[in-house]
C-alpha cells in the first residue's frame, strides 16, 4: 500500500500541469502568433512559423532561426500548449487556444488603449501593444473594456475574442480581388509593418472607411484607389493583405467616392 501511494505521488509530481505554470512572455508571444495564423486559416510548419516570427519586433525575443523555434515548440508541447500533426504542422491544443485567445484579447485591447486613451498614432499601436499586453489582469481588462465602450474589433479590424464579433468571412475578400469602378468598405488592414501601416493611415485606407477602385491593372501589378482625401497607387502584394467588404447603401445613391470615380 505504501509503495502504491509513493507511486501515485511521484506521478503527480512528474505530470506537467500547464495551468499551474507561469508562462514566459516568449511563450505568450508564440501563442498570440499561432492564434493569429489560425484566424487566417494558416497552420504552419516550423519553417513557416519561423518566417512569420521574423516579421515581428526583435524586442519580442521570438527566435529567428529554425532550431531556436523548433526548441521552443518542443517546450510548448511538453506544457500541453501545442501539438504537431501528421503533416508536421503546429496546432494549438485546446489549452493553447484558450491562452492564445486571452493574449489576442489583451493585445487588441492594448491597441485601443494606445490609440483612444493615450492618443498615439494608429500606426504605432500594434508595436506599443506588444509592450503592454503581458501585464493585464482580468480585472484590468474588464475595466478597460467598459472605458473603451466594449469594442468588438481592434483598430485594425481583427475581432476581439469574447466580445461577440464573428470572424467568418461574411462577404469579406482581399482587395486584390476587387472590381474596378466599385466602392468598398475597408474591413481589415495588416498591423505588423509600421512603414506600410503609416502609409495606409495617411491615405485613409483604414477599417470602416470607404474606398473606390479606380484602376485594377494585374498586368502592371498596380491598383489605384480613391479615398476620402486622395488617389493612391498600391501594389498587388499590398492589396492581398487588405480585406474589404462591399459598400451597401440603403438610399439607392452612389457614394461620393463612387460618383467621383465614375465621373473621372
Amino acid at each position: 500500500m505504501v509503495t502504491a501511494t509513493k507511486s501515485r505521488a511521484k506521478k503527480r509530481v512528474d505530470t506537467p500541469n500547464p495551468a499551474a505554470e507561469r508562462l514566459s512572455q516568449t511563450t505568450e508571444n508564440y501563442l498570440l502568433c499561432l492564434y493569429k495564423m489560425r484566424e487566417d486559416q494558416e497552420f504552419p510548419t516550423i519553417t513557416q512559423l519561423t518566417d512569420y516570427l521574423r516579421q515581428l519586433p526583435a524586442t519580442e525575443s521570438l527566435g529567428t532561426s529554425v532550431p531556436s523555434v523548433a526548441g521552443m515548440i518542443r517546450r510548448m508541447q511538453k506544457q500541453g500548449l501545442v501539438r504537431i500533426d501528421g503533416d508536421k504542422r503546429v496546432q494549438l491544443t485546446e489549452f493553447g487556444l484558450q491562452i492564445g485567445e486571452d493574449m489576442a484579447r489583451r493585445h487588441r485591447l492594448a491597441e485601443w488603449l494606445v490609440v483612444r486613451l493615450i492618443g498615439m498614432d494608429l500606426y504605432r499601436a500594434h508595436m506599443e501593444a506588444h509592450r503592454l499586453e503581458h501585464g493585464m489582469s482580468p480585472e484590468f481588462q474588464e475595466r478597460l473594456i467598459e472605458r473603451l465602450g466594449r469594442p468588438k474589433r481592434s483598430p485594425f479590424g481583427r475581432p476581439i475574442p469574447g466580445m461577440g464579433q464573428d470572424n467568418t468571412p461574411g462577404g469579406r475578400m482581399a482587395l486584390e480581388l476587387a472590381n474596378e469602378r466599385e466602392t468598398y468598405v475597408v474591413d481589415r488592414v495588416p498591423e505588423d509593418d509600421i512603414a506600410l501601416l503609416q502609409f495606409l493611415v495617411e491615405s485613409q485606407i483604414i477599417p470602416d472607411r470607404e474606398i473606390t477602385v479606380t484602376q485594377a491593372a494585374p498586368h502592371l501589378g498596380v491598383f489605384k484607389i480613391a479615398t476620402a482625401t486622395e488617389e493612391v497607387s498600391i501594389g498587388y502584394n499590398v492589396a492581398k493583405k487588405i480585406l474589404v467588404r462591399p459598400s451597401i447603401r440603403t438610399d439607392g445613391q452612389k457614394s461620393s467616392l463612387e460618383a467621383a470615380a465614375i465621373a473621372g
